[in-house]
Formats: structure tokens, C-alpha cells, sequence
């Protein structure tokens, strides 16, 4: 088996290609062109002895074609990628194109499952192997496997779980392309699908209608890949990347996103709708990254309230 390898990703896709490596079936790298920056060093520094090729948005189904028909390429495996394959090309391969689709189909399909999984508080994230043909994440489905989202971990952590996870099942895939009979899995549909990249609206902070558990959430779906979720402060706009739960001992009656404790040892605590509170602990700005205790310390405090503006200090009550 010579396997060439596509993909847009280091955490999900690094360690896949250092131990097809390590099996002698690793016949290329690509990667496109806008993404070399980050990609194409850490991969020259892996020493990897292959092509790797930078993949123009121009003429990248003729680089594919051209490399699959002088290197004698069995299979194509895509982990993470952003271009579709015309059917010109995936018929040129007896072992076909493999998409390692890094969230459970059927219910989250397209463009970045883990962020979705995250945002909806879903208990497990995972991996779907499938057949790519001409449909969106709708190829004949090789295997399917569910790694537990575990409480407080950010979307690089669950990545760079699923990148690690995903190379014990490099030689399930082999041997299930090389079989004489292929059955494709049947998954269960819930009804839920997800097929959008998230825009600027989805990561914004919703303090008068999201929960305390919604927000650290999203904040954690965001981080880092989007740089944090999305909110403002008398006047100033900040991505929060890291928040803490907090149990308040008295009855808080405040609003949704008010601030209710502001020191220079705690930071900033705020105000959820569920009636619970939440501590900001990470965030940054064009200015740079700064702790609750940095955001006091330029001046936050008590009564302040995320998501609108306010001009002077409110009454905070505590019962």
C-alpha cells in the first residue's frame, strides 16, 4: 500500500503521517499553498524522506492527478482539507480517497465538526472514516470511533487527543481498503447537522440568553483555533480564551454579564443567566493577552457588565 496523504492540520494530522512513516507507505504530503507557512517547517523538520508538495488554489487537481499517476499511489487519505475532489480524480485509484473526518457523522458533517460538538455540549467528539465521493461527508463509512469531549478541555486539546487516538486506527483502515468484501457502516441519524464553518455571529457571547455552561463552552470550542469568543466591555472588544466556574454562597439579583466581584487576587466574576457566575480568567486584545486580574487593573470593575455599554457603576445585591 503507498499511501499520499492531504491535509490543513498539524495537531489532527501530524501524528497519522509520522507513522505511516514508520510503516514504509507514506509516499507524499500535501498541503495547500496558504497554509505553508505553518505546515511545511515542522514537516521538513520530521524528516520525512517524501515529496511534500504545496498545492496552489489554481491548479491543485493537476498536481494530485499528475503525482498519483507517476508514483503508483494506491490510496489518497484527506485529514482535514479544503478542496473536493472532482470524480475525475477519485476514480484513479483502486484503493480509493479515505476523508478522516474528525466528528461523528451523520449529525456533524462538514466544515469543522469539533468547534459544533463543543458549542452544543455534546458528551463525545470522535473520528468517522469514510470513502470520499461527490457528496459532502457522504462516502461509504469504513469506521467510526467516539473519544469522550472530557469537562474543561479546549478545542486544541480534543485535537490533539484525536490526532494521537487516530493512529491506532491506521492499520484497521489497510486492512479494511485491501479486504475482498467491503460492508459500509450504518450510523444513527438524530436529526442534527452542522455542514457551516462558524461565522463571526457564532462565537459571539450571548450573555442575556446563554448559560453559564453554555458560555464556558463556547469559549472553549473557540480556543484557539478562533482566537476565543467574542465580546465587549465599555467600549473595548476581547476574545475570551479561558473561563471558571463559581459558586457564590449569597443570592446575586444582577444582569446577565454584570460583573459582581472585581479584585486584583480573583479577577473578574460575572453574572450568568442562569443565575450562576463564571470568573474570567484568559482573554486578549489587539493590545495582548490579559488575565481577569490584568482587565482590573486597567479599570474593570464591579457593575461593569459584558455585551453593552455602561457609563457608571451599578448596583450589585447580594441576599
Amino acid at each position: 500500500m503507498k499511501i499520499l496523504v492531504c491535509c490543513n492540520s498539524d495537531l489532527l494530522a501530524f501524528p497519522t503521517i509520522l507513522q505511516l512513516k514508520k510503516m514504509g507507505v507514506l509516499v507524499g504530503v500535501c498541503i495547500p499553498e496558504k497554509s505553508k507557512r505553518f505546515l511545511l517547517p515542522p514537516l521538513e523538520m520530521m524528516d520525512l524522506n517524501v515529496e511534500l508538495i504545496c498545492l496552489s488554489r489554481n491548479s491543485w487537481v493537476n498536481t494530485i492527478e499528475n503525482f498519483l499517476k507517476n508514483n503508483q499511489v494506491d490510496s489518497v487519505w484527506v485529514l482535514t482539507f479544503p478542496w473536493f475532489f472532482p470524480k475525475s480524480v477519485l476514480e484513479l485509484l483502486d484503493y480509493g480517497f479515505v476523508n478522516f473526518h474528525f466528528g461523528l457523522l451523520p449529525q456533524y458533517k462538514g466544515n469543522d465538526p469539533i468547534f459544533w460538538q463543543f458549542k452544543n455540549k455534546e458528551v463525545n467528539g470522535g473520528v468517522t472514516i469514510h470513502y470520499i465521493n461527490e457528496d459532502i461527508d457522504e462516502g461509504p463509512v469504513i469506521l467510526q470511533e467516539k473519544i469522550p469531549i472530557i469537562p474543561g478541555e479546549t478545542y486544541g486539546l480534543h485535537s490533539q487527543r484525536l490526532g494521537l487516538h487516530n493512529t491506532t486506527l491506521i492499520n484497521k483502515v489497510i486492512r479494511k481498503q485491501v479486504a475482498e468484501e467491503f460492508s459500509s457502516l450504518v450510523l444513527e441519524f438524530d436529526g442534527i447537522v452542522y455542514s457551516k464553518k462558524p461565522d463571526e455571529k457564532d462565537l459571539i457571547i450571548d450573555w442575556e440568553n446563554q448559560t453559564s455552561d453554555d458560555i464556558e463552552y463556547l469559549v472553549n470550542a473557540s480556543n484557539p483555533k478562533y482566537g476565543g469568543a467574542k465580546t465587549t466591555i465599555n467600549g473595548l472588544e476581547l476574545f475570551i480564551l479561558e473561563v471558571a466556574p463559581v459558586d457564590m454562597e449569597q443570592k446575586i439579583i444582577a444582569n446577565p454579564g454584570q460583573i459582581i466581584h472585581a479584585d486584583a487576587i480573583y479577577g473578574l466574576i460575572v453574572y450568568c443567566s442562569d443565575d450562576r457566575c463564571i470568573r474570567i480568567t484568559v482573554t486578549h486584545t489587539r493590545e495582548g493577552f490579559l488575565s481577569g486580574v490584568k482587565l482590573f487593573n486597567m479599570g474593570i470593575r464591579t457593575g461593569n457588565a459584558f455585551g453593552r455599554p455602561v457609563d457608571r457603576l451599578e448596583t450589585i445585591d447580594l441576599i
